[in-house]
């Protein structure tokens, strides 16, 4: 996990980094925030967004949309996906200590993104993407 938050979701070095908040609108019938996210614009000029879906039994599609005021923006072009799910790690407990299995590295992919895209969560996952957007003047609501 340290190396999914290090070196994917933020640059390293030790140049400054601009975190921004963010919203998501994935709730269980209590009003419970089942997704959450933390943008990020990297010294490199990439955004980066560490999502974290916590819901345990579904897997959630997102869209992605930046504003900054009467500005807008969606990643653009390729995209890397990071995702850290059930699927490449899960903990099994034993008196003894216990064990990984699988214990894989996060799996990553290429996303060819624009403003339409949808981007998979697992269930129970951390998912870093990580690219370009492209800004519109004056397509804020």
């Amino acid at each position: 996990m340290s190396q999914l938050i290090n070196r994917e979701w933020l640059q390293p070095g030790d140049q400054e980094h601009r975190l921004y908040a963010a919203h998501a609108d994935i709730s269980d019938g209590a009003g419970h925030e089942l997704v959450t996210a933390y943008p990020v614009q990297r010294p490199d000029g990439a955004w980066a967004l560490l999502i974290v879906n916590k819901d345990q039994e579904n897997a959630h599609e997102v869209s992605v949309r930046f504003e900054d005021g009467p500005r807008a923006a969606s990643f653009a072009g390729p995209v890397t996906a990071i995702v850290l799910g059930r699927n490449e790690y899960a903990w099994h407990p034993q008196p003894a200590g216990g064990r990984a299995d699988p214990d894989g590295p996060p799996k990553t992919t290429q996303v060819a993104a624009d403003a339409g895209v949808k981007f998979a969560l697992p269930a129970a996952s951390v998912t870093v993407l990580r690219g370009a957007v492209a800004w519109q003047a004056g397509a804020a609501h």
